[in-house]
């Protein structure tokens, strides 16, 4: 059966990705004579499938490449993409996406191409391993235990894949940091399973530096007066979106030049802001070949985010540049900017109400936009801004169709207390209340009727008290 284990099996694993490996190597000798590859739009989609591209003009292969936003269903997606007449001498590779199984293994039962899904996210339906289609090589490490999350991202699922085939994939494995950097939200010593072990190996081959410092991410390129202002992770509440003048006199009465470099602060001087903030020190990823902004993985992984919801052709271009363009930069800025600006009116303005096991928050008043809602909910989340025991519903009406918009988040540690993931209770409340939206355990959204909306939110903790 395909289900989430409680304890990793390396060993099962590595063999079934070995086996989707072998039969990807014979066939690709005696078989294919074109690639399609998918990925997903974001840092860690974008990653994987430069990893995969590389792979296949190692091997002489001619590909195309599309880019899935998950905003149709996959049925409609790949009409527009699989030929009229079927070839089995084609293979698709899905990396970072594709576990949507329910929908795609009826579809991929008619075809005759081959399809290969390497794919990080849990899945969606209750499948025998044997039972999926001859033409499917699917190899997802969630299916023997592992984390999608802490233990294997996107980038590092198609760099173990690609590696195995061709030893050369190694050069750019600095391309599966910024995928693990952008998936994991966490400095790199908190690194586990073989997000840990690619990282160390990338590192040992020079191709990334580690290096150990003030972590400040979303702003690590700046000056530690920037640094404070606009950190994303952690967003620093009383420093966060103030005025330069008050970070100035902070810095300046314990002796640190505002205009220092985060990355050329002393120690002595990083000890000093420890006494005053609770920041972490921690290590973070260089990547050397890059410049200025792109220097850095976290922040690096941030833009590609960015990019890749605004203007994708500029994502892929720029993962293969040294420095940041200017469009690129402004946006980049911007984003930061806003998101620091609505964590400050979050933490400190917005009306909420609570239960024993939820928080709602009332993002409908104008304050915060609702394209903004999504990434406001999520790094108040990973920064533990209100309550961490807590799952968090954010949102409000959405006036253009009348519906109740609510990004729904919760973290590592209320999962731990035994409570449902954020995808079970979307689930659940679809099946008692309608709506539309899905995500996995630690986040997703839903839109829901305003009649639902008070349903839900006068007897909340009936939708989140099941236990596992």
């Amino acid at each position: 059966m395909i289900f989430m284990g409680k304890k990793p099996d390396r060993t099962k694993f590595l063999k079934h990705l070995n086996t989707a490996v072998d039969f990807f190597e014979d066939y690709s000798q005696t078989l294919y004579n074109n690639m399609i590859a998918i990925s997903h739009n974001d840092a860690d989609g974008i990653s994987s499938l430069q990893i995969i591209q590389n792979l296949l003009h190692k091997m002489k292969f001619n590909y195309d490449y599309f880019i899935y936003n998950r905003s149709v269903s996959w049925g409609n997606y790949l009409n527009g993409i699989l030929p009229k007449t079927q070839n089995k001498r084609t293979a698709l590779i899905f990396t970072d996406v594709g576990s949507n199984l329910a929908e795609l293994v009826p579809i991929i039962k008619k075809r005759k191409e081959h399809f290969y899904i390497l794919d990080h996210h849990e899945i969606d339906c209750d499948l025998d391993l044997e039972e999926l289609p001859e033409n499917l090589f699917f190899v997802n490490p969630t299916v023997f235990g592992f984390d999608g999350l802490d233990h294997v991202s996107g980038a590092t699922l198609a760099y173990l894949f690609a590696k195995k085939i061709n030893l050369s994939i190694v050069k750019q494995g600095w391309l599966a940091v910024i995928g693990i950097a952008g998936d994991s939200l966490r400095s790199m010593e908190k690194l586990q399973s073989f997000n840990k072990e690619i990282y160390q190996e990338i590192c040992d081959e020079e191709l990334v530096l580690d290096k150990e410092g003030l972590i400040l991410f979303g702003s690590m390129h700046e000056s530690i007066k920037r640094g404070l202002k606009y950190s994303i992770l952690p967003f620093l509440i009383g420093y966060g979106g103030e005025n330069d003048q008050k970070i100035k006199s902070f810095l300046n009465s314990i002796s640190i030049n505002p205009n220092k470099k985060i990355v050329d602060l002393e120690r002595d001087e990083i000890q000093r802001i420890l006494k005053s903030i609770d920041i972490d020190v921690g290590h973070f990823a260089i990547l050397p070949q890059k410049q200025g902004l792109l220097r850095f993985a976290f922040e690096h992984a941030i833009l590609l985010n960015i990019l890749s919801f605004k203007n994708i052709n500029a994502a892929i271009s720029i993962i293969h540049q040294k420095s940041i363009t200017r469009y690129a930069k402004e946006l980049y800025n911007e984003y930061i900017d806003t998101l620091v600006k609505n964590l400050k009116i979050l933490a400190n303005e917005l009306p909420r109400y609570e239960t024993k096991s939820t928080i709602f928050i009332d993002a409908g008043n104008g304050k915060i936009p609702p394209s903004n809602w999504s990434d406001t909910a999520s790094f108040t989340s990973v920064n533990g801004l209100l309550r961490p025991d807590k799952m968090m519903f954010l949102g409000g009406l959405e006036k253009k169709t009348q519906m109740v918009k609510l990004s729904v988040r919760c973290s590592r540690k209320y999962l731990e207390s035994g409570h449902m993931g954020v995808n079970s209770v979307i689930s659940t409340i679809k099946q008692k209340l309608g709506g539309t939206g899905g995500g996995h355990k630690l986040a997703g959204g839903i839109r829901l009727s305003i009649p639902s909306f008070k349903i839900l939110k006068n007897n909340a903790d009936d939708f989140t008290s099941l236990s596992v």
